[in-house]
């Protein structure tokens, strides 16, 4: 069984801080706004914050292009108020994770800078630097946001890897000078009291150094690389190191951005002797269903969906945990993403929180989920400001896509709708800003917005407060965190349950996704409710009819 850690109860919150809240009014979401809404985090229940990256960048792409891994940006604060952060958060029992980008930089850090000026020099070493060939780049790679992963350096015929955008070169994880340093900013960050880090793109540090060019997979001529620098040979070296020097020895919670680990090496990756604390579940995030799929189990996902996140939850008992989402800030709101538009209410959409919120795993909420925001279609690519979002619709339309369809596509995907400001309250820019956001508030902003359902006991809110009290307590701990998920119902449509299963404690977690009531056995001497997104349900001790998008956990006590 897994050592308990400090961090076994936590409930965590993801803050997008530039769109979170703004406390001068330049319309951009600062640090001393997230400051001035701790209280509402500590009411909610939350214990610990993840913070997006604050530092010093170009914003490029949102602050991931890092320029001073040690200065905050100013269009966010200050060190100072960073500090603040941390202290006044600890004050309200809440840890705070810093987002930690080591893949890459800001093609204006000053390493990059300086490796420009001189590409076979020291700072040039810390980058990943080829010569091109026959007239182009080193090979067909092509990059995660489109494109070649190679831009060439001025005139030369040297060019510089960047996986994602042209202003984020790779680093050369193989140069022990570079390790060094980062390895002292972490360190640094660590001694100001941060409680850890979300570990963006770690997966990706280690590259195939072969290099070789492979049959294109496209018109663009480019092959998808990702076998050549995602969860490459020998990248448990650099992750064992990076534990060794720094995670280590401060007993840090810090969860890791890796997919696809095979299920043989995932102990590797997590629990007591793991690189990390835990790696992110991204079963879910995978999937989309659309309104003309669903008829009878809008919510059903099932099959598939329900396989694969089973199948996460056994590879990860008696290894450690998982972090659990539903949203982040690199998909669509989850509503738009797994309900049908017309099946969107309250029911279903705390039927996902219920059914997420109990498996095994620490959970994180993303800012505004509590609330149920919603994506924002564009009727003009012009009104996003994403680059990744802008490069997908380029190579939409490079496919044969219309200018129509493109767009159509990009108001399904794009990571965009997860980033609009959120939704405090019915004034203007929805309390987010006294001056003119930097992205355009949601509209619904008048219909979804904190303030109306603060005070309303029928709220999604209200219900998300009053579940993770319950996953907060005390007698629950050891079955939450230690508990195995047991599958149930497994051939019955539409329906999505499990139990957790820990010495004597038993939870039983049932929740139908279907748009009509539905009955099936349950045979328990004593089940007690502990959470409910209605106010009854039917049960003879035999049978349990559940209403539509009706979800509820039972602690069983008799057998």
């Amino acid at each position: 069984m897994m050592k308990k850690k400090w961090w076994h109860h936590a409930i965590g919150y993801q803050i997008y801080p530039k769109s979170f809240q703004d406390s001068n009014g330049d319309g951009i979401g600062d640090i001393k706004g997230i400051i001035s809404r701790l209280d509402y985090l500590k009411d909610l229940g939350i214990n610990m914050l993840w913070v997006c990256p604050v530092y010093r960048s170009p914003m490029v792409d949102h602050g991931y292009d890092i320029s001073d891994y040690m200065d905050i940006d100013p269009s966010f604060g200050c060190n100072r108020d960073m500090d603040r952060l941390i202290a006044e958060a600890k004050k309200r029992g809440i840890g705070v994770l810093m987002d930690l980008v080591v893949n890459h930089t800001s093609d204006q850090h000053p390493w990059f800078q300086q490796a420009l000026k001189d590409p076979d020099g020291k700072y040039g070493r810390y980058y990943i630097i080829k010569e091109g060939k026959d007239g182009g780049p080193p090979n067909n790679w092509r990059s995660i946001f489109q494109g070649s992963a190679w831009e060439r350096i001025g005139e030369t015929n040297q060019y510089y890897l960047h996986l994602f955008n042209k202003e984020q070169p790779d680093l050369n994880w193989e140069n022990e000078d570079l390790r060094e340093e980062i390895y002292t900013m972490i360190n640094q960050w660590l001694d100001r009291g941060l409680a850890g880090f979300r570990i963006d793109a770690i997966s990706h540090l280690k590259k195939d150094w072969s290099y070789t060019d492979q049959p294109a997979d496209g018109p663009d001529g480019l092959v998808d690389g990702r076998s050549y620098f995602r969860n490459v040979k020998g990248l448990d070296v650099y992750l064992s190191e990076l534990k060794r020097r720094c995670f280590a020895p401060r007993d840090c919670l810090t969860i890791a951005e890796i997919d696809d680990v095979k299920s043989g090496e995932l102990a590797d990756y997590i629990g007591d002797d793991g690189y990390f604390s835990m790696i992110f579940d991204f079963s879910h995030t995978k999937y989309r269903i659309r309104n003309q799929e669903w008829t009878e189990q809008p919510l059903a996902l099932l099959g598939e969906l329900k396989a694969r996140i089973f199948e996460k939850q056994e590879y990860a008992y008696g290894r450690g945990l998982l972090c659990t989402i539903l949203e982040n800030h690199d998909k669509p709101r989850v509503p738009d993403r797994l309900i049908p538009q017309e099946c969107i209410s309250f029911y279903s959409e705390s039927l996902l929180a219920v059914t997420y919120l109990f498996l095994q795993g620490i959970p994180f909420l993303y800012q505004g989920q509590e609330i149920g925001m919603r994506d924002y279609p564009k009727t003009s690519i012009d009104e996003y400001k994403d680059a990744a979002t802008h490069q997908n619709y380029r190579a939409f339309i490079e496919r044969g896509m219309s200018e129509a369809q493109a767009l159509a596509q990009i108001n399904i995907d794009s990571r965009e709708h997860s980033r609009t400001p959120m939704q405090w309250d019915s004034s203007r820019n929805a309390g987010f800003t006294s001056g003119t956001p930097w992205f355009d508030v949601n509209p619904n902003y008048t219909e979804i917005n904190v303030e109306l359902q603060e005070d309303d006991p029928a709220s999604l809110l209200s219900f998300y407060r009053k579940i993770l009290k319950v996953r907060a307590r005390e007698d629950l701990q050891d079955v939450l965190i230690f508990g195995k998920t047991i599958p149930e119902y497994r051939r019955m449509s539409g329906i999505f349950a499990y139990r957790r299963e820990f010495e004597s404690r038993i939870l039983l977690i049932i929740s139908n996704c279907n748009c009509k009531k539905a009955s099936l056995p349950m045979e328990y001497g004593k089940a007690e409710c502990i959470v409910n997104n209605y106010e009854d349900f039917d049960w003879d001790g035999n049978q349990i009819t559940l209403y539509p998008f009706q979800s509820i956990v039972f602690l069983i006590s008799d057998r």
